[in-house]
């Protein structure tokens, strides 16, 4: 069974919450741990004695106390150094521990060996002791972390890991965990998550739990952090602010690949701003004048409402860059799974005719997701003619939805969620940057569905395959389509995959919208 070395730095905590620090400790069902604490150079006269007292009750609780201020990385640093367990636990000294939290981590631990991180849900403690505010935090999520130091507590580490690393470093005050964690996890053999609350942070006017504002000097140190870990990991991108405590990582690709654009195409005619427009002109249009990415080749799989001087009028536009295929079916699914048997590139945009282009440099950012490790898909945040979120990723709890729809897309959603790139459970198939080998894998669009349920159905094969899923709300995409016709085949949806719903391990939260029911 592992043994554990809980790291506290100390610095003047207020006397009750060290107290039940101290009781969340000694109440610990798992005995095999030892508690090493750095008092960095504490004023108030109480702490010393305290910290004295609790060294000669319990010979597991060890303490060295620092001639000068250092800081917490410095303060932290000193408790590790005298830290002797297989795995390091990461304990603020005005916290608190779920009394099972070592007994759940070791089971856990053992039954993954090879687990270098763990990690675990949260939740705060008000000034009156009143816990609140659970966190029921995503599956391993490596494109989060870079967003958002959504691991934080509990966390759990390999100290041989943490030694190999450097242990924690000077510059990154306030944030000297989360760029350790990053540097661990670029070495880490697995990550483990287990989904309970095992960690009580404590929100004080003076803590990261009450507010980002607290100590913004903390997440200017995040920033940095980031920017590290992608310059280590040789990751093109640029990072900025995108809320509090959130980061915005704008990926570019170095390469350039051909890529191809699927559009299936009819004649369809829809009022965008009150006037009457051809969806498939408005669309290749789009395509074309905003889009700077050039390289690409294009598919337009038309149906036969589509009359020939369209399609001519349509290829013409393209100067030679696409080719038409006629489909006799004229089912979405099917036109799309045409596409995608046709589609010679590695990486093909899958583009309803609907949408529209707002950021220009929307394929060369979505390219530069999708080479991570198992990535079959990214799409990015699709809103509707009026500017509203209409899908920020698929959710499955407690039943498939489109994340964050109905929402305006300044709204930062729950724990920032909603304006981070991070993994999904599936991506809206209206405009999506698809491994094309990875989608066929799966079997591609399923023809039992005739509206866009069809991509809450690929979602999950895609997802029961083991392959990820990203949002990035960094690009946005417009869409003039009305979700509300897929309601219709909900039913045939359910009768496959219904003993799935709740099953989400990135949204284990209802993120629908719900309004207020008029009396």
């Amino acid at each position: 069974m592992p043994r554990f070395s809980i790291i506290t730095p100390v610095y003047n905590p207020p006397h009750q919450a060290f107290e039940s620090c101290v009781r969340s400790v000694l109440r610990q069902t798992n005995p095999d741990w030892e508690w090493c604490l750095a008092d960095d150079a504490s004023p108030d006269p109480w702490i010393a004695g305290r910290l004295a007292k609790l060294q000669r009750t319990d010979r597991r609780i060890r303490v060295i106390t620092r001639p000068t201020n250092g800081g917490i990385v410095a303060a932290s640093n000193d408790a590790l150094a005298m830290a002797s367990g297989d795995f390091l636990v990461l304990l603020d000294n005005d916290d608190e521990l779920h009394s099972e939290t070592l007994q759940l981590v070791s089971e856990a631990l053992v039954a993954e060996p090879e687990c270098d991180y763990l990690y675990s849900d949260e939740n705060k403690i008000s000034p009156a002791g009143e816990q609140y505010d659970d966190f029921a935090k995503p599956t391993w999520s490596p494109e989060r972390l870079l967003a958002q130091n959504y691991t934080s507590h509990l966390s759990v580490l390999r100290r041989s890991l943490v030694e190999h690393v450097g242990r924690f470093r000077t510059g990154f005050d306030g944030s000297q965990d989360y760029d350790l964690v990053l540097r661990v996890i670029e070495h880490a053999r697995k990550v483990v998550q287990i989904p309970r609350v095992l960690y009580h942070w404590r929100s004080l006017p003076s803590s990261t739990a009450s507010g980002a504002s607290a100590k913004p000097y903390a997440f200017i140190a995040a920033l940095k952090a980031v920017e590290e870990h992608l310059h280590r990991t040789d990751t093109p991108a640029e990072v900025t602010e995108a809320g509090p405590s959130l980061a915005k990582v704008h990926r570019t690709s170095r390469t350039h690949p051909m890529v191809t654009v699927i559009i299936p195409v009819d004649d369809s005619k829809k009022r965008i701003f009150g006037v009457g427009t051809s969806l498939s002109l408005n669309v290749v249009r789009s395509l074309i004048d905003k889009s700077t990415y050039t390289n690409y080749t294009a598919i337009l799989v038309a149906n036969e409402t589509l009359g020939d001087q369209r399609v001519e009028e349509l290829t013409r536009l393209f100067h030679g860059r696409a080719r038409v295929i006629r489909a006799q079916n004229s089912g979405l699914a099917h036109m799309l799974n045409i596409g995608l048997t046709t589609c010679e590139t590695k990486h093909a945009v899958l583009l309803d005719q609907h949408c529209e282009i707002i950021d220009g440099n929307w394929i060369e950012t979505l390219l530069g997701y999708i080479n991570r490790s198992r990535v079959a898909a990214v799409a990015p945040l699709l809103l509707d003619e009026f500017g509203i979120t209409m899908s920020g990723g698929i959710g499955w709890t407690p039943e498939p939805h489109n994340i964050a729809a109905g929402h305006h897309p300044s709204e930062l959603g729950p724990f920032g969620m909603f304006a981070i790139a991070r993994e999904a459970l599936g991506v809206s198939m209206r405009c999506a940057l698809v491994d094309v080998a990875a989608v066929k894998s799966v079997g591609g669009f399923s023809p039992d569905y005739s509206t866009r349920v069809m991509d809450f159905d690929l979602a999950y094969k895609l997802h029961r395959a083991g392959l990820h899923t990203i949002i990035t709300p960094v690009v946005r995409m417009r869409c003039h389509d009305d979700p509300s016709r897929e309601r219709a085949e909900r039913d045939l949806l359910a009768m496959r995959w219904s003993h799935t719903y709740g099953s989400d391990p990135y949204t284990r939260i209802d993120t629908r919208l719900h309004l207020p029911v008029s009396s």
